[in-house]
């Protein structure tokens, strides 16, 4: 019959490896949560813009969205992407291109303490080239209806 003494030393280094592998793997797992993605068109030509979404190393959106250019009032024109991702943090990847180029631009999601959620943005100004903007959003504050732009300009621009 073992003592008490030889269970204990046999079984605390199993202890300790299995609380050190649930406190590494809740660290490896922070991501930020993805919120919205939205399009702007501040140009007054009509543009395409592609996009595919990677949420923990799988594809699960590969689509392109053609936005009208500024409309008559001045007011930029802003497309909501439908979300097809997981309302939960995780890891991920945006890729963004404008039209016929060949270059995607990456957004990528990185391990972070605290919680917070990411709204995106692909800006086209009125030249007609895109720019990927981004705002972090506390977990706390975030909501999943998408309807306020982190880019559009809301105010009538006379030409």
């Amino acid at each position: 019959m073992r003592s008490r003494r030889t269970t204990l030393q046999a079984t605390t280094p199993l202890l300790a490896s299995l609380l050190s592998g649930c406190v590494s793997s809740v660290l490896s797992t922070d991501h930020p949560l993805l919120g919205c993605i939205e399009i702007v068109n501040g140009d007054t030509r009509p543009h395409t813009v592609h996009v595919r979404v990677e949420y923990e190393d799988e594809e699960i959106l590969s689509k392109s969205y053609t936005i009208d250019g500024r409309g008559e009032d001045g007011r930029d024109q802003v497309k909501w992407i439908p979300r097809q991702w997981p309302d939960e943090p995780g890891q991920f990847r945006v890729h963004l291109r404008m039209d016929t180029h060949s270059e995607w631009v990456t957004i990528e999601s990185e391990e972070e303490l605290g919680e917070y959620a990411m709204q995106i943005a692909y800006r086209i100004d009125s030249d007609g080239h895109g720019i990927p903007v981004w705002e972090t959003i506390d977990a706390d504050e975030y909501t999943r209806e998408c309807d306020e732009s982190i880019v559009a300009n809301p105010i009538t621009v006379a030409e």
